[in-house]
């Protein structure tokens, strides 16, 4: 009976020591947005979209993300270290062929330390 006891309590101390941790990592990116500096732009192709996105943390973190378009191709992993509320990243996309109308978008897609995802950046150019 000691022995049986004592292996629950050694159980329950080791589930209340692992808890918070899996908690708090759980939460770290609590948000993250994304926008295209130009939504619409008309002029000579090919031409370069800017989008911006913020990565908000709860805590301090060093998070790994990637930007990920509607043409279906992800970038490579990116690495940034937060130690405030927040930290903006960018990318760009050289995109369109004269005489032509495309509309796309990117989003930011976090990895770690928890996984989530942006809205979608949306665009469209009509090139001369």
């Amino acid at each position: 009976m000691n022995t049986r006891r004592a292996f629950l309590v050694a159980m329950i101390f080791l589930a209340y020591l692992l808890q918070p941790t899996a908690v708090a990592q759980q939460y770290t990116v609590t948000r993250v947005v994304v926008i295209a500096k130009q939504k619409t732009y008309t002029g000579p192709c090919p031409t370069t979209i800017e989008f911006l996105g913020t990565i908000f943390i709860s805590r301090p973190a060093r998070v790994e993300y990637r930007w990920e378009r509607s043409d279906g191709t992800a970038g490579s992993r990116e690495f940034v270290d937060i130690r405030s509320a927040g930290k903006g990243v960018t990318t760009t996309w050289r995109v369109g062929t004269p005489r032509r109308v495309f509309s796309g978008w990117e989003k930011l897609r976090v990895l770690s330390p928890n996984a989530i995802s942006s809205n979608t950046a949306a665009f469209q150019i009509k090139c001369n």
